[in-house]
């Protein structure tokens, strides 16, 4: 229930739960004539634990969560805890192990929970959190973790054509290379002006691992082949390659003589 008095606000959480447990928070609002907008540097939190001796985490529908171990950035286990005083450890399922918590590479918050602050292939399994609290010890939801090696940034890509110009009837190609993480995979495609007629692609794809400032680095080469330059083959060349992290477009242009 919200109560709005003169000068300030009270919400009262009524018949409440251990699921009630969390951050909570308020803001004024902004009107203007169009719409009312959220004051971010006004907002205040607090966090409420309700607890329940016989309930130490904050239930959960799921017994088995996905989590996404992503190479970019930190990864957090919630394993919320409905009480301040309990004790909490990560542990492994399989093989069943205690994983240390040193504040640097696994560091614990007690509102927020595990945060995995290098993700890394050795971390990816089931895992899950127990917390003990008088004479009562409970497990969490169990967190299924992949590991993803996600790319520091799109793929650096470039085009070139054969010829800048070409006789109708002559061949010609265009050729892209793009440039990424070894481990990562990098996806090209084209955009043609040969399409809009259902013009068919032909194209030859490799690969390379090249050294790159002193690190190495993965090669992606794929060429358009165009035989038999037509008019409807002038045009604009795109060259699109994708990894996980975004695309990079590059362009050039044939002109048919």
């Amino acid at each position: 229930r919200i109560k709005q008095f003169g000068r300030f606000s009270q919400l009262l959480v009524v018949n409440s739960t251990t699921a009630d447990t969390g951050e909570y928070s308020c803001w004024p609002r902004q009107c203007d004539r169009s719409d009312c907008g959220k004051d971010e540097e006004r907002t205040a939190r607090t966090f409420v634990f309700f607890s329940d001796p016989q309930e130490l985490f904050v239930p959960s529908d799921d017994y088995y969560e996905v989590v996404q171990l992503r190479s970019d950035r930190p990864t957090t286990l919630p394993c919320q805890v409905t009480t301040p005083l309990a004790k909490v450890t990560l542990h492994r399922e399989f093989p069943p192990e205690d994983l240390p918590v040193n504040g640097i590479e696994i560091s614990y918050d007690l509102k927020k929970g595990f945060t995995i602050h290098h993700p890394k292939p050795s971390l990816s399994g089931s895992l899950f959190c127990m917390a003990s609290y008088q004479n009562v010890r409970q497990i969490s939801t169990k967190y299924m973790l992949i590991y993803i090696n996600y790319p520091r940034a799109p793929p650096v890509a470039t085009v070139k054509a054969s010829v800048s110009s070409v006789h109708a009837g002559d061949n010609f190609n265009v050729t892209c290379t793009a440039v990424g993480e070894p481990e990562v995979d990098t996806e090209i495609t084209w955009e043609y002006p040969g399409q809009e007629i259902g013009r068919p692609p032909y194209i030859q794809e490799s690969t390379d691992v090249v050294r790159s400032g002193g690190h190495m680095q993965k090669e992606w080469v794929s060429v358009l082949l165009v035989d038999g330059a037509r008019a409807v083959d002038e045009g604009v060349y795109t060259c699109s390659a994708q990894n996980l992290q975004g695309t990079t477009d590059v362009t050039t242009r044939v002109k048919v003589l």
